[in-house]
């Protein structure tokens, strides 16, 4: 009888030196570290809100909501949340639990996305929506302007007056705000498609948005 050895992979340093996890393990916890710079949230802190919602039923990180739908002794069903938005259902065994607070995810090259790969070397990089998060610090993009709020007027930290517009911006694979100050707001309109170039991506209240400073460049390309 042939038995199949499960493929693993060296991913962290939560394990003692020599033990390693599986492919499916692995799979798991790079899609939970996309879904943290997703929304903004950090990594480790996301990662050990599972352990906590194990123990206690549920967690929240930021506007986030984890909860622990159903376990056993060895694994759990988790569903995560941000409002009344399903972002995942995932399932983990109580081991990899256990290790999740210590897992350094940054150490590991693997992790990183590669378009976060590529900006750091080429600087702004072209990409579609889905693909951009924390570790993506500059992009150029086009979208359609789908949504934009009435201004409304704010102070900087210094006191002086500016006005803001939040835009809605989609593409076909997904949406993200875009911040519009000043002569920004009425420089685009609703059913605009627009281009953004060296647009700097930042977290605003747990979510993510690209906003275009004194070193970018927005422009409508169609009405």
């Amino acid at each position: 009888m042939r038995i199949q050895r499960e493929e693993t992979v060296d991913i962290g340093r939560g394990r003692p030196r020599g033990q390693r996890r599986s492919m499916a393990e692995t799979t798991k916890l790079l899609y939970l570290v996309k879904v943290s710079r997703k929304y903004g949230v950090e990594t480790n802190e996301f990662l050990s809100c599972f352990k906590d919602a194990w123990a206690h039923n549920k967690s929240s990180c930021k506007d986030i909501l984890i909860q622990c739908r159903q376990k056993t002794d060895d694994e759990g069903v988790f569903l995560v949340t941000r409002g009344e938005k399903i972002i995942a259902q995932i399932i983990l065994s109580k081991e990899f639990l256990d290790n999740m607070p210590h897992i350094e995810v940054t150490d590991y090259p693997s992790i990183t996305s590669s378009a976060a790969k590529k900006a750091a070397k080429v600087g702004p990089v072209d990409i579609e929506i889905k693909d951009i998060d924390l570790d993506v610090k500059w992009v150029n993009l086009k979208a359609k302007v789908i949504e934009k709020t009435a201004p409304k007027g704010v102070y900087s930290r210094y006191g002086n007056p500016l006005s803001v517009s939040i835009a809605t911006i989609s593409d076909d694979t997904g949406t993200i705000k875009l911040p519009l100050w000043n002569a920004q707001i009425n420089s685009i309109r609703v059913g605009d498609r627009v281009r953004i170039e060296n647009g700097r991506v930042r977290s605003f209240r747990g979510e993510l948005q690209v906003s275009v400073g004194t070193k970018g460049k927005l422009e409508v390309i169609e009405n």
